[in-house]
């Protein structure tokens, strides 16, 4: 019956991501033109380059080769401002234009030749996340290698994202106000820090970046100063990783700290699919024992991080908040990091738990009151299916 369950969502994976790439190569977060997606949940047929990367590497699994492609040539000649800026922005609409979600704060200090050659992308509504970028490149790196094409098609996207990430950055910080990867959190520049999250998808980007267009000097230079600020971070106080590190408080706020010790579940990422930390490196174990301490659920899933209201419905325009249920698609990560860890009992128990709740969709959460409503098919929780199932062998 499982391995049946298995067959059968794989192939509805293949349905959902099919049908949540567009004509013109936009991959939205959920096809909200299906009859099967909620009228109670916020519209998400939007495109966020970052749900997007994840869905290309599972694109590639699944022998989706057309998807991945059409979607890097999307980034690059639709994207609105990225040729400009060189960077991303946190959503588009399918045609390429700025689709901003929450309001970058109107008193961020950056400097003026930043702020002048990146308008599009601190201006009110769009939210400048570094980790989009990084991403984008892993995505491309791990396409050309799954395929066996050649790297040198995408090499202008390539070198437009790399240098982007370098303009972001100067010394051990970003420049410009950084949003964490679920658009809540800032950094502001005179506060000198980073997400962790974000800053590990950079520094495999940069990576990944280099080996797929050759070692450009200044992309080796900003991945050497990310590495130093991450070596920095993990060598800092607590036993675990903070979500995110700075180095100034606000002088508005002196009780600030400067790292954020809440165990978000995204941290999973400095495994997967950066590979900045092995899964067995002391601190990241210590990490994801946090991580299940703090946001594992009575019955075994994961929220996102501790306290999170976030539950994706809508009422009345606007966004209701009566709090978060467990992420299948973080179930499915955790799955992953076993994984590789070589832990394959605990890899199945996380990936069995969303197949044995979840109905012919993955959703993007599952909420111990069944009446709740969630957005679905998510794209990226079936394209963290799929990954989770080639790491176990189902694929």
């Amino acid at each position: 019956m499982k391995k049946r369950r298995i067959k059968e969502l794989i192939e509805v994976s293949e349905r959902v991501i099919a049908d949540g790439s567009l004509d013109n190569g936009a991959i939205v977060a959920a096809n909200s033109d299906k009859s099967c997606y909620p009228s109670t949940v916020q519209d998400y047929r939007y495109v966020w380059v970052r749900d997007a990367a994840y869905v290309c590497m599972a694109a590639d699994l699944l022998g989706l080769k057309d998807i991945p492609q059409r979607f890097f040539d999307w980034c690059l000649h639709r994207a609105e401002g990225f040729k400009q800026t060189h960077l991303f922005c946190n959503a588009y609409n399918v045609n390429g234009t700025l689709h901003g979600t929450l309001i970058a704060p109107g008193d961020a200090k950056v400097r003026q030749n930043v702020a002048n050659s990146c308008i599009d992308v601190i201006h009110c509504g769009t939210q400048f996340q570094p980790d989009q970028s990084g991403l984008l490149m892993i995505a491309i790196a791990h396409h050309v290698e799954h395929f066996n094409v050649d790297a040198s098609r995408f090499s202008k996207l390539i070198e437009k994202a790399a240098s982007g990430i370098c303009l972001s950055w100067k010394d051990d910080a970003f420049v410009l106000p950084g949003y964490d990867l679920w658009e809540e959190r800032c950094v502001l520049p005179e506060r000198r820090g980073f997400h962790t999250y974000s800053l590990a998808m950079c520094i495999a980007g940069l990576r990944a970046a280099a080996k797929l267009s050759g070692k450009k000097k200044s992309w080796l230079q900003t991945e050497k100063q990310m590495s130093d600020a991450f070596a920095q971070v993990h060598s800092s106080g607590g036993k675990s990783l903070p979500r995110t590190f700075t180095r100034r408080e606000t002088a508005k706020n002196r009780k600030t700290r400067k790292a954020d010790l809440t165990p978000d579940t995204s941290l999973l990422g400095l495994v997967y699919p950066s590979g900045i930390l092995d899964p067995l490196d002391e601190k990241m174990k210590r990490t994801v024992c946090e991580i299940m301490a703090k946001n594992a659920t009575d019955d075994g899933g994961l929220l996102r991080y501790p306290g999170d209201l976030y539950c994706g419905g809508v009422r009345k325009g606007w966004v209701t908040l009566t709090g978060a249920g467990a992420w299948p698609l973080l179930s499915f990560w955790m799955s992953i990091y076993y994984s590789i860890a070589g832990d394959n009992r605990s890899a199945k128990r996380h990936f069995d738990w969303p197949l044995a709740r979840a109905e012919k969709y993955m959703p993007e959460q599952i909420f111990a009151d069944r009446s709740k409503v969630s957005i679905s098919p998510l794209l990226w929780s079936h394209a963290m299916f799929v990954i989770a199932a080639r790491f176990l062998g189902y694929l």
